[in-house]
């Protein structure tokens, strides 16, 4: 990976601690480990159980990115979220459906029972998770 990926990486996850920390309130950081060994998610801290891969790419690879928070989550016994943002559209974030989440099968992180959501919808669910 080159210094310019890196950097647009870098920058995606700094943007995205920021809305944490404007919806959720908190101090999010991001999590510097990931460049040393893989499959430690983005941001350090688990957001409500959801552990954060966060890309910031024009071409969007929803299967491949899914796959790799997947990964990250069983790691950390986590929930994967994928966080990716589009040039000029925006944040949206890919998580288990409901459903799966309370089926909690082998199959409940499969990519065919995810949902995905703009920024104020994600956020929502993490407020309804913490409560």
């Amino acid at each position: 990976m080159g210094a310019f990926s890196r950097n647009k990486g870098a920058r995606a996850e700094r943007e995205l601690c920021r809305l944490l920390s404007d919806y959720l309130g908190g101090q999010w950081t991001r999590n510097l480990q990931q460049y040393r060994q893989a499959q430690h998610g983005d941001i350090e801290q688990l957001v409500a159980g959801f552990l954060i891969e966060c890309k910031n790419c024009a071409k969007v690879e929803i299967a491949r990115w899914w796959g790799q928070a997947c990964q990250a989550a069983s790691q950390r016994g986590a929930v994967p979220c994928l966080a990716y943002k589009v040039p000029r559209k925006g944040w949206r974030f890919v998580v288990p459906s409901d459903a799966a989440l309370k089926a909690a099968q082998s199959w409940s992180f499969d990519l065919r029972y995810t949902q995905e959501l703009y920024e104020e919808g994600f956020f929502l669910l993490v407020r309804e998770r913490s409560n």
